[in-house]
């Protein structure tokens, strides 16, 4: 399989592609103000999708669910989750859905009780790609949850899809 792209849905997340196990590209989430409420640039991404239609096999996308920190959160991720299904139909990029339940458990199992999701992806991110710099940008302090997701979503497709 050649590249395949990870969707992390939402203002927050972010797209990764890989190759054979390999990172190609981290991409945040392109976003645009509008008044006092910040939405995906559509403009932006389509072109993004143009450019990666002509070297990707696949796209996986993150479902967001039933589930959100907020009603307009969760509006929100679905919007995001939208957008994504369009572009790549228009784009002519086949795709498939995942919960984030379904990826995650390919890479951890989950304890009894509270959990951190995002420190357990960070670590098998970095057990599978140990150099790769998670931060979204140089002036980062830590790992931006979205590059991680993302790319934990594409190997997701990828070990599936072998």
């Amino acid at each position: 399989m050649g590249q395949i792209i990870g969707i992390d849905c939402g203002l927050d997340g972010a797209m990764a592609i890989i190759s054979d196990n390999r990172i190609v590209e981290l991409v945040a989430m392109p976003t645009v103000q509008t008044g006092k409420r910040r939405e995906i640039d559509i403009d932006i991404l389509s072109a993004m999708f143009e450019q990666w239609a002509m070297d990707s096999d696949m796209a996986m996308i993150e479902d967001p669910g039933g589930h959100a920190p907020s009603a307009a959160g969760l509006r929100s991720m679905t919007y995001s989750f939208a957008i994504m299904k369009t572009l790549a139909v228009v784009h002519r990029i086949p795709f498939e859905t995942v919960m984030a339940r379904k990826w995650q458990s390919k890479f951890w199992k989950k304890p009894l009780g509270k959990y951190n999701t995002k420190a357990a992806a960070l670590a098998a991110a970095e057990s599978i790609w140990p150099v790769q710099d998670w931060r979204r940008t140089a002036r980062s302090k830590k790992a931006f949850d979205g590059f991680v997701d993302a790319a934990l979503i594409a190997e997701y497709a990828r070990r599936i899809n072998q």
